[in-house]
């Protein structure tokens, strides 16, 4: 396993790893389930990241160079949350009960080389991410590698930086997220000079259904 990067080119510091927890989702009539106006803030929590094929090693979401508020804001969380690994922390993800958005700019970044790197090695250690909405967990992958073994031999990296959200409700409840990049292009991290800054807009959508 390679480690991403050096802890002191993070664009957020290093982060407790003693911290957050994860959510097992809750249904109808389970005890702490939120109930929502229409227009009521939703909290996107930003959880997790690692390998997909080594599920218990996990890394807090912001070691990676992604948009991140100034002040970052943890949850509390559970003896067997943070037994299980979760270490969830405030996004700057803006969501409304059943209030659609069709594409919101959440930061715009300046990655040096050496994060460009962080990411490129991520994305080939196929990394997950895991946001948790409404104690719902939202899984997918931080960007896009293609790799052909024909000649030309080809190996094309890619990070994904508009993501849609999908969100269902059951009257004042919130029963079923998710997060798909099916109609996204990724943005390519390939054939960066090692003194050249990578400019990025992230930006996301969000559909509500009943």
């Amino acid at each position: 396993m390679t480690v991403v990067g050096n802890p002191r080119s993070w664009s957020c510091q290093w982060l407790p790893i003693l911290i957050l927890l994860l959510g097992t989702g809750h249904g109808p009539g389970v005890e702490g389930v939120t109930h929502y106006k229409a227009g009521d803030p939703v909290i996107l929590y930003v959880n997790k990241v690692g390998p997909y094929h080594n599920p218990q090693e996990t890394y807090h979401y912001y070691q990676l160079p992604v948009c991140c508020p100034e002040k970052i804001r943890h949850k509390s969380l559970s003896l067997g949350e943070v037994l299980d690994g979760d270490r969830m922390a405030e996004s700057l993800y803006e969501i409304r009960f059943r209030e659609n958005v069709e594409k919101r700019i959440l930061c715009h970044m300046q990655l040096s080389s050496a994060q460009v790197e962080q990411l490129r090695q991520a994305i080939e250690e196929l990394y997950y991410f895991e946001f948790v909405v409404d104690d719902l967990p939202i899984r997918g992958f931080v960007g896009y590698m293609e790799e052909s073994g024909f000649l030309p031999h080809s190996h094309k990296i890619g990070l994904w930086t508009h993501l849609d959200f999908h969100l269902e409700f059951h009257g004042d409840r919130i029963i079923f997220a998710n997060v798909s990049v099916r109609d996204v292009k990724p943005h390519s991290l390939d054939g960066l000079r090692p003194d050249e800054f990578l400019g990025l807009t992230h930006t996301y959508s969000v559909r509500w259904s009943e």
